[in-house]
């Protein structure tokens, strides 16, 4: 079987990854292919071509690629080098840190020169709003799975997602759990400074009634410390005083002192 295919299967038959985790998986599984010089010439070419079609979500695979690049000798696998410099290209901001290596190709061969054009043009004109642009319409998917990969990106995104505030904000009332909590997270890390909205409080205090204890105690945590501004929720806490879990009886207590001191 292609080995290319058999990576794709292995990485979709493991419902339990994190939808980001796998993305970064299958990228540097593709990066193992790339890299090998045991295996043919045209699966390493394949390989670096389907990263490149990954784009924004192969970010992992930029270390070993920039690696590749910089091993490949002037005449050495002149179809290869061509191929890494148009899927880093592809892949868009996250390999703005390969550019040293993509500029040291130039001058091998004529493709691969026009390529290094192409490359350098994409990476630099893939600014952190335009990625906040495609995230955040990914926000509206109806698979739980790209709206979480896209919350998560805008949070690694930092202060320049702040344009998708509005879409985050809304992301907060999200079907999916997962989604939620990776949108609580976004928000805070978006906007550091600023103090919890009633919105992610809300949001928070949604995990209280969880069947899993871990997550009713990282929300009884978290509600902790936002401090009084979650009195909105105390109500909701004050249940969790009998817990059928011992830390999420301690830490509910906890809460509720820092949050509604006597």
């Amino acid at each position: 079987m292609n080995r290319l295919l058999v990576l794709a299967l292995v990485t979709l038959a493991a419902p339990a990854a994190r939808a980001d985790e796998s993305d970064d998986l299958l990228a540097r599984q593709l990066a193992a292919v790339v890299r090998d010089p045991r295996l043919p010439v045209a699966q390493r070419i394949e390989a670096t071509r389907t990263l490149g079609k990954l784009g924004l979500l192969a970010g992992a695979a930029v270390p070993d690629l920039t690696q590749q690049l910089n091993r490949l000798r002037d005449g050495e696998h002149e179809r290869l080098q061509e191929t890494i410099v148009d899927a880093l290209g592809r892949i868009g901001s996250p390999a703005r840190t390969a550019l040293p290596a993509v500029a040291r190709t130039a001058g091998r061969t004529i493709d691969i020169d026009l390529a290094i054009k192409r490359a350098t043009d994409q990476i630099l004109a893939a600014s952190d709003s335009q990625d906040v642009g495609a995230l955040t319409k990914q926000l509206q998917s109806r698979d739980a799975s790209v709206r979480l990969r896209a919350v998560r990106a805008l949070r690694d995104l930092g202060a320049a997602a702040r344009f998708a505030l509005p879409d985050l904000l809304a992301a907060l009332n999200d079907p999916d759990p997962e989604v939620r909590r990776a949108a609580v997270n976004a928000v805070q890390t978006v906007q550091p400074d600023a103090p919890p909205s009633e919105l992610v409080v809300r949001s928070v205090a949604l995990d209280l009634t969880s069947p899993d204890a871990g997550i009713r105690l990282l929300a009884v945590r978290t509600l902790g410390r936002f401090g009084r501004r979650a009195g909105i929720v105390a109500e909701s806490l004050q249940p969790l005083l009998a817990d059928s879990d011992p830390d999420v009886r301690t830490a509910a207590a906890a809460a509720l002192g820092r949050i509604a001191p006597p």
